[in-house]
């Protein structure tokens, strides 16, 4: 019997391509290697978003190669380093995104020993975009993501994605839609709509399009029978337009949770950053998103240390995170990235300097988070249930609270009304 294993790092649109790799292997008659067991296959889909993703993704090549007897890397560092990815013990192919859904039958091919070059980069274009499978179940998943666009044209200063997920180019909404109803037809109840810009989806379009844009596109999903959530993935601040604003006042289906990017609450930062918003533009939107909807919660991203933050900046920074009130703050050192302008920027920032701004935001992170969570004790919400985890059914409510069902006899993958009675700072907890 043939096995596989697939390691997965970075974005959801990383883990819809790997659901889409795994989806194939199953069809053709692999089963999953369980743990500790050696695999015919294994693939790791790689992210290069930072250094540390980057070291990551060695890490993980070199520890999957030790149990598989063929090894295939892909993904963005794959796509940004392949001879470098090549090169490591046990590597047996390196495959970009640009023909990532090629990599099936490229493996296939491969262990019947058929001749194939060890590095495969497809340029990154429309037509390699999107395979041509859809992603009907999801390997011990509540939710489903779906992939709806790739690319990005914004380049941002300190950012390499551009480079190796090629230019923005958004997935055809039929296909898109017949992929959702197969999903609820396996009894998905939620969604996720994921993307590299998620935000510009449909900017390709010609203007005889039916589907014009992301709120077109979330309009006709709202009409599948079965599916009772939609969420989206990490979105820019441009999403919100008055034309996104009256859809939300109507939405029954949208969750009240956005991971709205920041990256800083600076002015100056954010113009050496090419991020073309402002800290007031940034708030006023979360404004906008609570006016209509109170329940509305936003998690986000931050970079602390970026080239030339001063401590003032990074003040600006704290002082906005307070105001917005944000439920959690990803938040990153600045990395250099080889090929981007902020690499050559002055004024690099010390790590030293890095790590105290990091734990500074993530200590800010934790205490807004147990300020929200407390906020909805004693509230009624949504909540879908998952899986076992502290005692009783782990689950998120519809704003994405980290919710404890200490029901037991509760059944996962349905969404229960709860009322939590007490939270710990990290969950709320429902008898």
């Amino acid at each position: 019997m043939k096995t596989f294993r697939i390691i997965t790092l970075g974005c959801k649109v990383n883990q819809y391509e790997s659901e889409s790799l795994a989806q194939s292997f199953l069809a053709n008659g692999y089963q999953p290697a369980r743990e500790g067991e050696r695999a015919t296959v294994g693939v790791v889909n790689t992210c290069s978003v930072t250094n540390i993703s980057d070291r990551k993704s060695r890490k993980l090549i070199r520890q999957t190669a030790k149990d598989c007897d063929l090894l295939a890397v892909c993904g963005c560092y794959a796509q940004a380093k392949p001879e470098e990815a090549s090169k490591i013990d046990g590597v047996d192919l390196v495959i970009g995104n640009g023909n990532k859904h090629l990599l099936f039958s490229m493996i296939e091919d491969k262990l019947n020993e058929k001749e194939l070059e060890k590095i495969s980069i497809f340029p990154l274009t429309t037509e390699t975009s999107f395979g041509p499978d859809s992603v009907t179940q999801y390997q011990e998943k509540t939710r489903a993501i779906i992939k709806v666009q790739d690319g990005c044209n914004s380049f941002c200063s300190y950012c390499i994605i551009p480079y190796v997920r090629g230019r923005l180019r958004s997935r055809n909404p039929l296909e898109i839609l017949e992929e959702i109803k197969l999903l609820a037809t396996n009894g998905y109840l939620e969604i996720v709509l994921a993307g590299i810009h998620v935000c510009h989806y449909g900017k390709d379009f010609s203007n005889t399009e039916s589907v014009k844009d992301l709120v077109d596109l979330l309009k006709e999903i709202e009409k599948i029978d079965g599916i009772q959530r939609i969420r989206l993935s990490s979105i820019e601040p441009f999403a919100f337009t008055d034309k996104f604003f009256e859809f939300y006042k109507e939405t029954k289906k949208l969750c009240p949770h956005f991971h709205i990017s920041l990256q800083s609450g600076s002015d100056a930062v954010l113009l050496r950053m090419n991020r073309h918003y402002s800290g007031e533009y940034y708030q006023k939107t979360v404004e906008a998103l609570r006016s209509i909807r109170p329940e509305t919660t936003v998690t986000t991203d931050v970079i602390v240390g970026f080239p030339g933050e001063t401590e003032e900046e990074f003040q600006e920074t704290i002082a906005l995170a307070q105001r917005v009130q944000f439920l959690k703050i990803h938040t990153f050192p600045y990395s250099r990235r080889s090929g981007t302008v902020a690499d050559s920027m002055p004024n690099q920032l010390s790590t030293e300097v890095k790590t105290e701004r990091s734990k500074e935001m993530l200590a800010l992170s934790d205490r807004l988070e147990e300020q929200i969570l407390s906020q909805f004790v004693g509230k009624t919400l949504s909540v879908l249930a998952e899986e076992e985890k502290n005692g009783g059914i782990f689950g998120f409510s519809e704003n994405y609270l980290p919710v404890i069902l200490e029901n037991k006899t509760l059944s996962p993958h349905k969404i229960y009304s709860v009322t939590p009675y007490k939270t710990d700072g990290k969950f709320l907890y429902v008898k």
